[in-house]
């Protein structure tokens, strides 16, 4: 069994009205600046790291990649998460989302700006 997110699991890609300025990129493009790469990389780690696959979605078999919008605070606190894309089966939806909704705030090194983010994290449930 594995967890594990993709590579592509920091691309802010959307703007939702209820959190303005969350949407992050040059030109509206939803790309993250560059200099954000090592911060959001280490919170999809932190996110993997405490992700469970649970008991009976192992027993069932079921496997799938659930694709979360992640609104994180200028403190790197999660201010909110939902699902973006499914994966089909609401139990690994559910994993996911506790899972990030546990995880305490991953602080902003020094080196950069404290604003409010938008990110999208796709996290896939893979049985071995």
């Amino acid at each position: 069994m594995r967890c594990a997110s993709s590579p592509a699991c920091a691309a802010a890609s959307v703007s939702n009205s209820r959190f303005p300025g969350t949407r992050i990129g040059a030109g509206g493009s939803g790309a993250p600046p560059p200099e954000y790469g090592p911060y959001l990389r280490q919170f999809r780690q932190r996110v993997q790291e405490s992700l469970i696959y649970p008991l009976a979605a192992r027993r069932q078999g079921l496997a799938g990649t659930v694709e979360l919008h992640v609104w994180l605070e200028a403190t790197g606190r999660v201010r909110d998460v939902q699902v973006a894309r499914s994966s089909a089966h609401a139990v690994l939806d559910e994993a996911a989302l506790e899972t990030v909704r546990r995880l305490g705030p991953v602080s902003f090194p020094e080196s950069l700006p404290r604003r409010p983010l938008l990110i999208r994290i796709p996290l896939v449930y893979e049985l071995r």
